[in-house]
């Protein structure tokens, strides 16, 4: 049940901040998936709604989406150093008198690798 439960918050409050954001940028933007940070009260933090691009985006698509939201309402980029080293980029603002923090992975952390044909030898 607690899945579920979490599921359905985790839904509800992505359609709330997406349906804020796109009234507030006049226009659609990328889906995000939205969370709550309840304890950052008590870790000296600001709350916030935490969104993430979906991660199994290609990165190129995730950059594109990342900053059609920046543009669109304004945020700044905030990347600290632990984002960077997994891959990801991130961006900050105010929405609806609430701060908001972006993240997507824009870079792959495993290099391509090209495949090749494997060779019998018999």
């Amino acid at each position: 049940m607690t899945d579920s439960l979490m599921m359905a918050a985790i839904e509800t409050v992505s359609q709330t901040v997406n349906s804020y954001a796109a009234a507030a940028a006049g226009r659609p933007l990328p889906p995000v998936t939205w969370m709550w940070d309840c304890c950052a009260p008590f870790t000296a933090a600001s709350p916030e709604f935490c969104g993430t691009i979906h991660p199994d985006l290609p990165a190129i698509e995730a950059n594109s989406y990342l900053l059609q939201w920046a543009l669109a309402l304004d945020l700044i980029e905030d990347t600290t150093v632990r984002d960077a080293a997994a891959g990801r980029r991130a961006f900050t603002g105010q929405l609806a008198a609430a701060r908001i923090r972006l993240t997507a992975a824009v870079e792959s952390l495993s290099p391509t690798i090209e495949t090749q044909p494997l060779l019998i030898v018999s």
